[in-house]
């Protein structure tokens, strides 16, 4: 098992390197850097701030499901472990929230299962509105006949060689997970089935509206740590509500592969890749994924270690 994920994240860790080379090759650093002088970095305030505000929603949402178990875990806690477990993430992707678990079953004695179920079912609601969101962008793309994503979709196809290999890997990975499951049925079995029944607790949540306004605060943050940066740059300062919306959606979709360090590479490739169908110049549009993902990089470090800090002295 140990062996399989080496390779899983030695794949994904290459991906990513190549994805980095592939967008910033024929790049010029030093007017990239003339491009990074230029900007109006009082944005970073407000973005900020919204980083921070995303994490307290996650924290207050995260606080409802327990609460949902029967469970009332301290926020400030749930806060430090998201930000640790972020940080783990960025390191080892997927490791964080394992991470986020096992310091709930250690500072407050949290069965692993239960925490592991906030953690899917957190997880599945995000991954649901993403999905709303992706549908309601294509249907207002259609509506409003500016089609970003679908020359995104179209410039992004891969020949059959890429398909071949990453078909392969894919199927090599689910068999290795189907096997290993086989091995360990009746262990994984009575684990499944615990973890599956503090599920239908979770949904039966009382508190439904509250975890719809949190969801709707994470999402709006999103929104906000794209839309905010594109006036950084008066090449970028027109660009409307709607094309960051695009912008930002196409980012959530590259972060969610397992790449280290935050998706450094598919994230810098799609984000430049959109604004330059937007019309934002090469240079430009490479610069502003370079920052919109450089500091979300640097929040990590800084707020994962402060974390880190402060679980090391917090007492149950």
């Amino acid at each position: 098992m140990k062996g399989k994920h080496w390779i899983q994240n030695l794949v994904f860790a290459l991906l990513g390197l190549s994805l980095v080379y592939g967008t910033f090759s024929n790049l010029s650093f030093k007017e990239v850097g003339t491009i990074l002088k230029q900007g109006d970095y009082i944005m970073v305030i407000p973005v900020l701030f919204t980083s921070v505000a995303v994490i307290l929603f996650r924290a207050w949402r995260w606080k409802l499901l327990y609460r949902a178990a029967g469970r009332n875990e301290p926020s400030a806690l749930l806060f430090h472990a998201l930000s640790f477990g972020y940080l783990v993430n960025f390191a080892i992707p997927r490791l964080g929230e394992l991470t986020r678990a096992a310091l709930l079953k250690e500072q407050r004695k949290v069965p692993l299962n239960l925490s592991l179920s906030t953690i899917v079912f957190e997880r599945l609601s995000d991954f649901v509105a993403l999905l709303i969101l992706v549908a309601a962008a294509f249907v207002l793309e259609s509506i409003s006949g500016k089609g970003m994503l679908h020359q995104f979709t179209n410039t992004a196809t891969w020949n059959q060689s890429q398909l071949l290999i990453w078909g392969s890997i894919l199927i090599l990975v689910v068999g290795l997970l189907c096997w290993l499951i086989y091995l360990k049925r009746k262990m994984l079995g009575a684990w499944l089935a615990e973890l599956i029944e503090h599920f239908r607790e979770l949904l039966r949540l009382k508190e439904r509206g509250l975890f719809l306004v949190y969801t709707l605060g994470i999402w709006t943050g999103f929104y906000l740590m794209t839309f905010l940066w594109v006036f950084l740059f008066p090449e970028s300062a027109h660009l409307g509500w709607y094309a960051c919306f695009q912008v930002m959606i196409l980012g959530v979709i590259a972060r969610t592969l397992p790449i280290h360090a935050g998706s450094a590479g598919a994230y810098h490739f799609v984000v430049s890749q959109a604004f330059i169908l937007l019309g934002i110049d090469d240079h430009h549009a490479k610069a502003l994924a370079l920052i919109i993902h450089g500091f979300q990089s640097i929040l990590t470090l800084v707020l994962g270690t402060a974390s880190y800090i402060w679980l090391l002295f917090y007492r149950k």
